[in-house]
């Protein structure tokens, strides 16, 4: 059996960060661009814990895993991530869009989608939330922090 630390991304130098960005020693925050503080929003339990783990062994927060649009929202106005991750399908009668709608217009939280679910009229639907990008499923849980740091580079 391995080590769970092999999986690990750690710095390659006294310069570098998680991810091999610049490590800037006045920001603690400057190896996660899109923001450290993350809420998971995923109806899958099981798949929440290895995103959590994932995220956990990158040096991210995780202030909350929501199964649901209306506790993805309780948490979002009570822990202000700086971004969610955020399924298509949840469980419910609203779904990760209208979720990800209303943190962006409530509280300015942009999210991440997550999804097996992301044909073309998806994508109109969630045009409003003005997502920060898409990650296809399946995933490897352990990809995830790598492609919100891809996300931010094209961001910028």
């Amino acid at each position: 059996m391995s080590h769970p630390d092999q999986y690990r991304l750690l710095p390659r130098g006294p310069r570098e960060g998680p991810f091999g960005l610049p490590r800037d020693d006045g920001d603690a925050d400057a190896g996660f661009p899109l923001g450290r503080r993350v809420l998971i929003t995923e109806d899958n339990w099981l798949v929440a814990g290895e995103w959590q783990a994932a995220l956990e062994d990158a040096g991210y927060e995780v202030v909350g895993l929501a199964s649901s649009a209306q506790e993805a929202l309780e948490i979002c106005s009570r822990e202000t991530p700086d971004l969610i991750l955020m399924d298509i399908r949840l469980l419910g009668d609203r779904d990760g869009v209208e979720a990800a709608k209303d943190a962006r217009l409530l509280y300015d939280i942009p999210s991440v989608f997550v999804s097996a679910h992301d044909d073309a009229e998806v994508r109109q639907r969630a045009a409003d939330a003005r997502p920060l990008g898409w990650i296809a499923k399946p995933v490897i849980a352990s990809r995830i922090p790598d492609l919100l740091v891809q996300f931010a580079r094209l961001l910028n």
